[in-house]
């Protein structure tokens, strides 16, 4: 079995799938050791790439609590196979041009409206797939991603080490993969929603006080 490490967009992977999902309490190196590879990979690390997110940005600002508390939980439970690598995310301002008319409001064009940036994942996880590919790190990397972002990464490494396997596992609720990604890698698959619902942590985390949040 090659010996493998995982690669995880978290935004992707929460927007593609788990966004609508019971199932946020994800065990992501179960999910992967346990599941997805289960058998034909060595998973010696799973890097997951994610940024705070900003109270602002959702209709309940605990979520960003519940957040810290989800990444606190991984870090307990996988002291040294999980590696969290967080980049940030930026609240700004803009005018945005409407779409239709809005029917109590007719003389307005535009609206103002927050924006979201995250900004360091995708370069991080980028970053890290070539930088392990140069230092030997892995025989097989494993990307979790929908995102055809990572296409040029993914080609150099396929370019400059012929010798190294790539895969792909998709979070998608519409079951699709991206094409560009594909192309890419030796190998690709779907995640799909049992994965996750065989892979949660215990609702309350071994030696520690840490807690499954009774909502999401």
């Amino acid at each position: 079995m090659p010996k493998t490490i995982v690669y995880i967009d978290g935004f992707n992977l929460y927007y593609g799938l788990l966004r609508r999902s019971p199932y946020k309490w994800l065990d992501l190196v179960s999910l992967f050791t346990d599941h997805v590879l289960a058998g034909v990979a060595n998973v010696i690390e799973v890097r997951y790439y994610t940024a705070p997110i900003l109270g602002k940005m959702s209709d309940d600002p605990a979520s960003a609590t519940r957040q810290r508390t989800y990444l606190q939980a991984l870090r307990k439970l996988h002291p040294t196979r999980l590696q969290i690598i967080e980049g940030q995310m930026i609240a700004g301002k803009s005018y945005q041009r409407l779409v239709a008319p809005i029917a109590q409001a007719p003389e307005l064009k535009s609206v103002q409206v927050y924006s979201f940036d995250e900004k360091k994942t995708d370069v991080n996880l980028a970053t890290d797939l070539l930088n392990s590919a140069w230092k030997n790190d892995y025989e097989q990397a494993v990307l979790c991603s929908n995102d055809s972002d990572l296409q040029p990464a993914l080609a150099m490494v396929r370019r400059e080490h012929p010798h190294l396997r790539l895969g792909l596992v998709a979070p998608s609720m519409q079951n699709t993969v991206a094409k560009d990604l594909m192309k890419e890698c030796h190998w690709g698959k779907l995640l799909n929603p049992a994965h996750l619902a065989a892979s949660q942590m215990p609702d309350k985390i071994p030696y520690t006080a840490i807690r499954k949040p009774e909502k999401w």
